[in-house]
């Protein structure tokens, strides 16, 4: 399933980039995401609790950078992870641009690349579309927030 979704974040290019980059400091601001840890190689491990639909899913898994270009404002994120109570998994490439607005922010392009497997993937594109976007916007206003109290 491919979904893309924009926010604005109140940063220059810049300094989106560097928090986006820095998964540690900006791991509070996704809803449900637990102990992102690094594995000292580039790996970080994590868990993310969700509620979608009538389905409550407990995701552990890993998130790897994979390509980066500052220049460009692009970043490659490769996600995978596993619900073992639910039998289910996900496996998502995630790509960041990052665009300049005329007055000083920055656009944030999240668009995802998401394969369902198991119990996951009988949930409805309905419903996950809605929950993606919800989550989006949540993050949108956490990292506003981090934006703010880093100034």
């Amino acid at each position: 399933m491919k979904l893309e979704n924009r926010c604005v974040v109140p940063a220059s290019r810049d300094t989106t980039w560097d928090l986006m980059m820095d998964l540690p400091r900006v791991a509070p601001c996704v809803p449900g995401l637990s102990e992102l840890e690094s594995d000292g190689a580039g790996c970080f491990r994590g868990t993310l609790q969700a509620q979608a639909g009538p389905m409550r899913v407990n995701l552990t898994g890993t998130v790897r950078i994979t390509a980066q270009d500052s220049d460009r404002g692009e970043a490659r994120f490769l996600l995978e992870a596993a619900d073992r109570r639910l039998g289910g998994s996900v496996k998502t490439t995630l790509d960041l641009r990052m665009n300049p607005t005329d007055d000083g922010q920055t656009e944030l392009t999240i668009a995802t690349d998401t394969a369902f497997m198991g119990a996951l993937g009988t949930l409805g594109q309905p419903i996950i579309r809605r929950k993606a976007a919800a989550t989006v916007e949540e993050f949108a206003r956490n990292l506003a927030g981090l934006v703010e109290r880093s100034g």
